[in-house]
């Protein structure tokens, strides 16, 4: 269950669907103490009157995981305000069962080659998770199976933008009518802070893409 210092995302369960994110200040068996919520696209508090239900979504070790919640008092732990949200362990799922979510989306990566097998290019992924990540490439590069790349992302975050430094080796190049091939490649070496704020990109991801077909 969420730990101390867990990043929730509160998605409230109303016709808009707006989407909050907090942070887990204190646990009990049935109760989580989080601070006042953020919302995700103005940045400002969200006023929570008690009775207002969630569904809470965290991610912990690399999967995310989902529970129906609901606002039941409000306390000061430590003199920061919080409020106490449900928690009902029965209810708790596991919505993503592979290791990685892996979302699509066009960020700015630069790749050399480690054994300077190529020259080094710029271009935009086609997908990317946690564990790896799609490039548009093009069909003239002669990329082998098994190189070793030396990559930099660029990677948008909510607040700032983090650029992130991953050794990656190139798995296949998958072949289109387009003008630009994919190239699959898996992480090798990287910070782990640098692999979590991945996968936090592609959780919120998931979640924007899951609220609108939900509107």
């Amino acid at each position: 269950m969420s730990k101390i210092g867990t990043f929730l995302q509160l998605e409230q369960i109303k016709e808009e669907r707006t989407i909050s994110k907090c942070r887990v200040i204190e646990t009990k068996k049935d109760k989580l103490y989080v601070d006042y919520p953020i919302d995700k696209e103005t940045n400002r508090s969200n006023i929570f009157p008690v009775g207002t239900h969630f569904h809470v979504h965290f991610i912990e070790n690399n999967s995310v995981f989902s529970f129906p919640s609901e606002i039941i008092g409000k306390a000061k732990v430590k003199n920061i305000p919080t409020l106490i949200l449900s928690v009902e362990l029965n209810n708790l799922q596991k919505i993503q069962r592979r290791e990685f979510v892996r979302v699509e989306a066009l960020l700015d990566v630069s790749v050399q080659s480690i054994d300077q097998q190529f020259d080094s290019f710029t271009t935009v992924t086609h997908d990317i998770s946690g564990g790896g990540m799609a490039l548009l490439v093009d069909k003239n590069d002669r990329i082998k199976q098994g190189e070793l790349l030396d990559i930099m992302l660029i990677l948008p975050l909510e607040k700032k933008v983090e650029y992130l430094h991953i050794i990656g080796e190139a798995l296949r190049i998958q072949e289109r009518k387009e003008d630009k091939d994919i190239l699959s490649v898996k992480f090798t070496e990287m910070d782990t802070h640098d692999q979590q704020s991945i996968v936090q990109y592609c959780f919120t991801k998931q979640l924007e893409e899951r609220r609108k077909g939900l509107s």
